[in-house]
């Protein structure tokens, strides 16, 4: 029996129960097993709908009826005691989602599949240009994360001990499909072992984000969300972009028109839509810091409307002081798998020691790079040469600051918010130089040093100490990309003075 289970919150029952109640479902058979009771919700008269491809043809069926479908759905919903299961048919996934345990199906994952037999994984990351990944692999291959990628789905066989009681595959998201031999009447008792699986020791550790339930960090967190909402520019983001994940199945939403819709105010349609158009809807209609969050995107085919969520669900934002991201309308922290991965991968990074003089700096880049004292440490200046870096375009490009033998230098002062900068602009060159679209003219370098003066109370011992969750992650991605060009990316930290004193 093929089985899609989410786990429900009890807080989140009752809200289950009403939409299920709206989307036309009704209560059609009610069982006890094992001390589980269980409700099959049916969806016994849904909506009709018209097959989108037909659209462009309308005209051809004049003599018969356009073609039409009616996609049942159901739901068998499990209580006993403090815990609820719901299984899922057809779509009934998409009402789930939105009251599920969004970490159910990786903790069970981590306890019952064979992380030597991994055959798909789905990640995101949050800097560059790779945001999703899906990745499928031959038989019997060892799980394998990247740092900087936080996994929202596996799939993978079974572990032997457990394979009588789960079958021998499953997927695992924010929900789990498994495959056990079993007929509906055993039901509450493989119920009963899938949450004592639950209560097991972990069998492998995985980097990423965990959901946060506390009412009051909510609440403070949306506030962050709306003052970066009503800010001309910010880090923020649509989701919308590749695919999204209801429980162990991908929708990809890319086709279609996206309208913008609050109450009070009229309704705006965009074929693509982006910040920029998000930013000025708040902007031209005056909408309330009380009523941002109340905006809600529309997502439509064919005139259609495919789903409906609240602004906050169709969008990706980073609280980088909090480590915590904002991600399918949740607010979820970075966990400590993730932090681990991330900084294992960056104290791999060769880090040059700094000289003496340079050790402590109260100058602009501008005013260091031009320093006698670089000269006579046999480092050449480079800083505002575009001649370095030539393209066919007529956009000139500013390579590096500073050259010593075959290592090159991007020097980059200030709190790590502005040292980011430096990484996006390095990983920018790293690009170009992977793409060699249009250059005329590669330097001849074997590694990329970034230099960074960082502000901070007391010399900094490594780049793993920086608190800014988003800092480490540009250069993770920076250091990834170099790599995978054969250069070789290096670190080089002083300490940067605010005006040539220690008053930080």
């Amino acid at each position: 029996m093929k089985l899609n289970i989410f786990s429900i919150p009890t807080t989140e029952l009752a809200g289950l129960q009403i939409t299920l109640a709206e989307r036309g479902m009704t209560v059609i058979r009610e069982v006890d097993q094992d001390g589980w009771h269980g409700e099959f919700y049916y969806s016994a008269e849904p909506v009709t709908t018209e097959a989108s491809w037909a659209n462009a043809y309308r005209d051809y069926f004049s003599d018969v009826n356009t073609p039409t479908s009616k996609t049942y759905f159901a739901v068998f919903l499990f209580t006993k005691d403090e815990t609820c299961f719901a299984l899922s048919y057809g779509k009934s996934h998409f009402y789930l989602r939105a009251f599920s345990d969004y970490d159910f199906g990786i903790e069970l994952a981590k306890r019952i599949a064979n992380e030597f037999d991994i055959k798909q994984t789905a990640s995101k990351r949050f800097q560059g240009r790779r945001k999703k990944d899906i990745r499928s692999f031959a038989s019997n291959t060892r799980l394998d994360v990247e740092s900087g990628e936080s996994v929202d789905y596996i799939q993978a066989g079974i572990v032997l001990s457990a394979v009588d009681t789960f079958g021998t595959t499953g997927k695992f998201g924010t929900s789990s499909l498994l495959t056990p031999e079993l007929v509906p009447s055993a039901l509450g008792g493989f119920l009963t072992k899938l949450r004592a699986e639950l209560t097991h020791e972990a069998r492998f550790t995985l980097p990423r984000t965990t959901v946060i339930t506390d009412d009051e960090e909510i609440a403070r967190y949306n506030q962050l969300l709306v003052k970066e909402l009503l800010a001309p520019v910010g880090t923020t983001d649509f989701a919308h972009n590749s695919f999204d994940l209801y429980g162990i199945d991908f929708i990809f939403s890319t086709e279609g028109t996206f309208k913008l819709r609050c109450p009070g105010c009229p309704a705006i349609t965009f074929d693509d839509i982006s910040m920029k158009d998000l930013k000025t809807y708040i902007v031209d209609h005056n909408i309330s810091r009380e009523n941002v969050l109340k905006i809600k995107i529309v997502h439509e085919t064919d005139g259609r409307s495919v789903f409906a969520i609240p602004i906050k669900q169709a969008l990706d934002f980073i609280a980088d002081d909090e480590r915590v991201i904002l991600s399918n309308g949740r607010w979820m922290r970075f966990n400590q798998d993730y932090l681990d991965y991330l900084d294992e991968y960056l104290a791999g990074i060769t880090v040059e020691s700094v000289e003496p003089e340079f050790a402590h700096v109260s100058l602009t880049e501008p005013e260091f790079n031009q320093l006698g004292a670089l000269r006579g440490a046999g480092y050449e200046l480079a800083d505002k040469d575009f001649s370095i870096f030539r393209t066919r375009s007529s956009t000139p490009i500013e390579a590096w600051d500073l050259k010593k033998g075959k290592r090159v230098y991007a020097v980059k002062f200030g709190t790590p918010q502005k040292l980011g900068y430096v990484c996006d602009q390095a990983t920018s060159v790293l690009e170009l130089l992977r793409n060699q679209a249009g250059i005329k003219q590669v330097p001849d370098f074997d590694s990329y040093c970034l230099w960074l003066g960082y502000r901070s109370q007391s010399d900094l011992e490594s780049i793993t100490d920086t608190g800014s969750i988003i800092f480490k992650q540009k250069i993770e991605t920076w250091a990834r990309k170099a790599r995978e060009l054969g250069v070789e990316p290096v670190i080089k930290i002083s300490r940067k003075l605010k005006h040539g004193v220690d008053d930080l």
